[in-house]
């Protein structure tokens, strides 16, 4: 590449790097505070923002809930429409939202708020699984496995078309990195996607990874990162109650998220999927905190933490 990404997309974006704005979403299934549900509330306890504004970054907290009767579609795609509504509000302040949630599809929300006609967003999402099931082809009947389908508008699509703002990402201009634990049906959907898929080893490969980021960064102006946090090992501990052998480590789900904001502005971020019920002593939340820290931290600034040069990849 002969121009570095992050100098071409110095000016895109102005977000308030240094503000951030905590989204609270503690629902699994639409089921408030049990299983994943409990997750952004322990790492709330586990202290998130303390930990952020312990960086010197400003921090705004934000608890969504719903007040309605509550069900497993209808409540995921409302909690969707008040995540757009506020991380929108977040944007129009200059603050960089960032989503603790129990569920992944919530996401949705997240990406409906960076929607605008000049802008080209893009997703890197890192999950042991797939999340690329429809209607059509989960016979589970888990909603949670659809959240990156629904991404690309491959279903739910009436549902997703009445969230303000809400654009299906084109499939090129998405990366999944980490994901090995997916049916068949799952699988070849993705095979055939334009998806870019990386499996862990591809991910370890530090080449391949900035391959992929590279292409990404041609397609694309701002990206929201998503973390499932069963994409790591669950030799750290397990995430939740569907953690998958051969995940990436902490230190290399860091250098994914360092690589992507070297080349692209990281606009907005998601933890998700996190049960404390499988970490007794607290190092997945540790590992989580971390992470979080480190994207808050790169949130909004292309050229990773160091904005005077390029990374030696892009020469």
């Amino acid at each position: 590449m002969t121009t570095a990404p992050w100098l071409r997309r110095l000016a895109i974006m102005s977000v308030g790097a240094g503000s951030i704005r905590l989204l609270k979403v503690p629902y699994d299934s639409g089921h408030l505070d049990v299983r994943m549900g409990a997750g952004p509330t322990a790492l709330v306890r586990a202290g998130a923002a303390r930990q952020l504004r312990d960086q010197g970054l400003h921090v705004r907290e934000r608890l969504i809930e719903v007040a309605s009767w509550r069900a497993e579609v209808r409540t995921a795609f409302e909690l969707q429409k008040l995540v757009a509504d506020e991380a929108a509000a977040a944007h129009a302040a200059g603050e960089v939202p960032m989503l603790l949630s129990g569920n992944c599809n919530t996401t949705v929300g997240m990406i409906a708020a960076l929607t605008a006609p000049d802008r080209r967003v893009g997703v890197v999402w890192l999950d042991a699984h797939g999340d690329f099931n429809t209607p059509d082809t989960d016979a589970s009947g888990f909603l949670d496995g659809h959240g990156l389908a629904m991404v690309v508008g491959r279903c739910w699509t009436a549902l997703t078309s009445v969230i303000a703002g809400f654009q299906p990402v084109p499939e090129d201009r998405v990366v999944l990195v980490g994901a090995r634990s997916l049916d068949s049906a799952e699988q070849s959907a993705l095979q055939s996607s334009s998806v870019a898929w990386m499996p862990p080893d591809h991910a370890r490969d530090l080449n391949d990874l900035r391959r992929t980021i590279e292409d990404l960064a041609d397609r694309v102006d701002v990206v929201h990162v998503h973390v499932d946090l069963d994409v790591h090992d669950p030799s750290i501990a397990p995430a939740n109650s569907y953690a998958a052998a051969n995940g990436l480590s902490a230190n290399e789900v860091q250098q994914v998220v360092r690589q992507v904001a070297i080349r692209i502005p990281v606009a907005s971020a998601t933890l998700a999927s996190y049960d404390p019920a499988y970490d007794p002593h607290g190092r997945m939340a540790r590992t989580a905190l971390e992470l979080l820290t480190l994207l808050a931290r790169l949130a909004g600034r292309p050229g990773s933490d160091r904005l005077q040069g390029p990374d030696p990849g892009d020469r």
